[in-house]
């Protein structure tokens, strides 16, 4: 199984979030919006300040760019 890394990031890498073994990119990226939605709950303020869950696959490329704003 191919392994996905998530990270916090604005301008730049904030925090790693970790990372996880998934099956594939579609559920990569629902793990990524299932993260944003829980460091939502906990740091509201963070939606309007440009962040978003980066997710990498295992050779670096990136899959897609989750950012706060379009959560809802």
């Amino acid at each position: 199984m191919p392994r996905y890394h998530f990270d916090l990031v604005n301008t730049k890498t904030i925090t790693d979030q970790g990372g996880a073994e998934l099956t594939d990119d579609i559920e990569a990226i629902d793990s990524a919006d299932a993260l944003a939605r829980r460091i939502l709950d906990e740091r509201p303020e963070l939606k309007s300040r440009h962040y978003s869950i980066l997710v990498t696959n295992q050779d670096g490329d990136e899959i897609c760019r989750l950012p706060f704003e379009i959560i809802h």
